[in-house]
């Protein structure tokens, strides 16, 4: 029995899981209960940026009243307009309500041209609005329809950098972080790891973001959070990736009824004690008779297993019959019956059935 302990590390740690997205948590089958609140996709219609419209923009032929003027409106009398000057003012302060691309392109014109003046600070303030408002609806197109998610996150941090305090844009440069990661580019681990914790500090301390969407409420984007926290520790700190793996599933949010973060549960229980438990064990044990204190530490990793057991056929439950996950689903099952297969005398007898059961019983 000994020679079991043996067993390279795990591939789980090391292979490509598949994404979770918070937009497309749940599964056909086991979690079909819970696809409900998962299809609240973002809908990505422009909508007019009607409140970048300036109240009561006069014309360029309009002149302030002279009777009671104060020394702005003087000011603004004196400005003299040339015709072109005019007539581009003109175009973007007719299109700001009824074309606001149009008026975009006018205001860029007329401030590249004229960028003094009282007319050329209302125009600056309009298309400076107008960018960063575009930038954040592209942004999150980025994000939720283009999955592109390098780019999103590169984006979403010039958007960030204009509204610092803005939550929804944190939560998701985290997910738009792990989301990249997953796809093969780990360059901003770093800083979604930073951004995740920041998110889950301001929701945890009472703070809501602008629109929960994709996410349910608070308990659902919490989860989310501490998940993408988990994975991103899995190899430096696998101990510490297992409070976090739990306390996601502990929570009220969709995240629980996900094949995935019981994969990567499983992976961190063999990183954080499987493999040093039957390396110790290997070492002080391996060849020679049982003795009293081998079989206390037999114990320990039999409990190791029991955890790690119980987490691949949760995976393998919940992933059903879905498509998206056959390839990871094969990969589970087989380290689930090697393990299943070690607590049981080397008999896979009544491995469906548990399967089929887990999820019925709480998380151990």
């Amino acid at each position: 029995m000994a020679s079991y302990f043996r067993i390279a590390r795990i591939r789980a740690v090391e292979a490509t899981e598949p994404a979770m997205n918070p937009k497309q948590k749940t599964l056909d089958g086991a979690s079909r209960r819970t696809q409900h609140t998962l299809r609240h996709a973002l809908a990505f219609t422009i909508a007019p940026l009607a409140l970048l419209c300036l109240i009561a923009l006069p014309s360029a032929a309009q002149q302030p009243a002279t009777t009671g003027r104060s020394a702005a409106a003087r000011r603004h009398q004196q400005e003299q307009l040339t015709d072109a000057q005019a007539d581009l003012y003109e175009r973007w302060r007719a299109n700001i309500n009824l074309n606001q691309p149009a008026a975009f392109e006018a205001g860029r014109e007329y401030v590249g041209k004229y960028p003094n003046g009282e007319y050329g600070a209302r125009v600056r303030a309009w298309v400076e609005a107008y960018e960063r408002a575009a930038r954040k609806l592209q942004f999150e197109s980025l994000l939720f329809k283009e999955k592109k998610y390098a780019a999103a996150f590169n984006l979403g941090k010039q958007v960030l950098a204009n509204e610092p305090d803005n939550l929804r844009t944190i939560i998701n440069l985290a997910s738009a972080g792990y989301l990249a990661s997953n796809a093969g580019d780990a360059s901003s681990n770093a800083e979604t790891l930073d951004y995740a914790r920041r998110a889950t500090a301001l929701l945890e301390g009472g703070a809501k973001p602008s629109d929960w969407k994709p996410f349910t409420g608070q308990p659902d984007a919490l989860a989310y959070l501490n998940f993408i926290t988990g994975e991103l520790i899995l190899r430096e700190t696998p101990a510490e990736s297992v409070n976090y793996f739990r306390k996601a599933i502990a929570s009220e949010g969709a995240v629980k009824n996900t094949p995935v973060i019981y994969s990567r549960l499983a992976a961190a229980y063999v990183a954080s004690r499987y493999e040093p438990q039957s390396k110790e064990f290997e070492a002080r044990f391996g060849g020679k008779e049982a003795t009293p204190e081998s079989k206390a530490a037999l114990e320990e990793i039999n409990a190791t297993v029991d955890l790690i057991t119980d987490a691949y056929a949760r995976a393998v439950a919940l992933s059903g019959t879905a498509a998206q996950y056959a390839e990871a689903r094969a990969r589970w099952m087989q380290e689930l019956t090697r393990f299943y297969k070690f607590r049981n005398n080397d008999s896979a007898d009544g491995l469906e059935a548990y399967i089929a059961g887990v999820t019925a019983k709480p998380l151990p």
